[in-house]
């Protein structure tokens, strides 16, 4: 027995030495890290750089997967009747799926593209060409709206000159921005070369999804193999299972989001063509677009698409403005909830925080991909403490702490506010009687 004590002893010594050296090891890296910020920052930039059509490849398959599934499941029975070998009948069919989606995909955002970019450029230049003519429209709609009462305001807003306001705010741009002609072509340079990298990107990463999808169980099968050789099968569960919750959150949310997004440029598209607005294609394909972002996609998206309707047309310019509130409010309460459910587990305040987050540190693309990864590291978290408490015996569910006051030393129980009012009271009513006996 005391040999025994004695290995229970020194494994549990070796144990703590090696969470000590762990811990060290971690401080060290993490200062390490933060004394050499700008050369790590300047590696990452460069793998990125290096890796960028192996993750624009892996986006992409992120993206075709569902269309290759429904592909997928339509052409199984056609090529188990052509095939005798089952393994070459999936082999076939998930090439043909695999190309397919490419192909779904690529024409969705090249129609996107080819419609959107030449209807912005061409409102551009026509804004731009007649921006004194529409902003004296609307000086003219306001003062018939207010039946004349700012007249002389609006009349002398309406003679200033837009064009030397315009050359003034130049000039003055001039005056505090210095810039040299050098710099600017080194900078258009740099902004063609990586537009170049980026073209060439998408087309390898093109055939990147295309193998990631045809090899995507074997990808997953080496993933846990290594999960289950590195770790303890204990952990290793947790591992898949944190592995599996991840994937669920983020094809629900992301995925859901997209489809959500179409649905309402849409109904957009609809409803400007019903009220006989102005641009309708191109402002439902911003609203759809923005609506990606979650929270503040919608703002984002009604901003420049009322400004452009409320310069060509006010009155319908406020119009649009209220379909578009109506049309969110539809989308979060009734759209939204049914496409997207409960994908994330996070309340509107995480999301907010993910949101405000992700734009910080990453700009639109944090934005869209911060609300599931908070969502993911909420779970774990929440999985972390009802690790914690069941070692402890105390209740799992959360609602059970919500009038917590303190946690019973001998029984081990959760007391509530209440419950510690009720015992309170119930010594004050006795005290007294028994001083009274006394």
């Amino acid at each position: 027995m005391p040999q025994d004590k004695q290995n229970l002893d020194d494994k549990a010594r070796r144990k703590r030495m090696v969470g000590y050296i762990i811990a060290a090891c971690v401080v060290i890296t993490f200062y390490f890290l933060l004394k050499n910020s700008a050369d790590v920052l300047a590696f990452l930039n460069q793998v990125s750089t290096v890796i960028q059509p192996i993750l624009i490849g892996f986006v992409m398959a992120f993206l075709m997967n569902p269309i290759m599934v429904f592909f997928e499941n339509r052409f199984k029975k056609i090529f188990e009747k052509l095939c005798r070998n089952q393994e070459n009948a999936k082999k076939a069919n998930r090439t043909l799926s695999s190309i397919l989606s490419l192909i779904v995909l690529t024409a969705v955002v090249g129609f996107i593209i080819s419609t959107i970019v030449p209807e912005l450029i061409s409102t551009i230049f026509y804004l731009g060409n007649h921006i004194e003519e529409q902003i004296a429209a609307v000086l003219d709609w306001c003062n018939v709206v207010t039946k004349g009462n700012y007249e002389e305001v609006l009349m002398k807003a309406k003679d200033n000159n837009i064009g030397d306001l315009v050359d003034q705010g130049l000039a003055l741009l001039n005056k505090y921005v210095d810039y040299d002609q050098t710099d600017m072509v080194s900078t258009i340079t740099t902004s063609v070369i990586s537009v170049g990298r980026f073209v060439v990107g998408i087309i390898v990463g093109m055939f990147v999804s295309v193998y990631v999808l045809i090899s995507k169980e074997t990808f997953k099968a080496q993933a846990k193999k290594l999960i289950c050789g590195f770790f303890a099968p204990r952990y290793s569960n947790i591992i898949l299972e944190i592995s599996r919750k991840s994937a669920e959150i983020f094809y629900g949310f992301i995925i859901g989001k997209i489809i959500d997004s179409i649905i309402i440029g849409i109904i957009c598209y609809i409803g400007c063509l019903a009220m006989s607005m102005p641009y309708p294609l191109l402002v439902s394909i911003i609203v759809g677009v923005t609506n990606i972002i979650p929270v503040f996609g919608p703002y984002i998206g009604a901003v420049p698409t009322v400004a452009i309707i409320f310069l060509t047309e006010p009155m319908k310019g406020i119009y649009f403005l209220i379909f578009i509130l109506v049309l969110q409010q539809f989308d979060g309460n009734l759209i939204g909830p049914k496409i997207l459910g409960d994908s994330t587990g996070i309340t509107s305040f995480w999301v907010v925080f993910a949101v405000v987050t992700g734009a910080g540190f990453f700009g639109v693309g944090g934005m869209i991909v911060a609300v599931p990864i908070v969502a993911i590291i909420y779970y774990m978290v929440g999985r972390l403490a009802k690790y914690l408490v069941a070692k402890r015996n105390l209740p799992l569910d959360t609602s059970d702490y919500i009038l917590l006051d303190h946690i019973d030393l001998e029984t081990n129980e959760v007391i509530n506010h209440e419950e510690t009012k009720h015992t309170k009271k119930k010594r004050l009513t006795i005290l007294p009687k028994i001083n009274h006996k006394k």
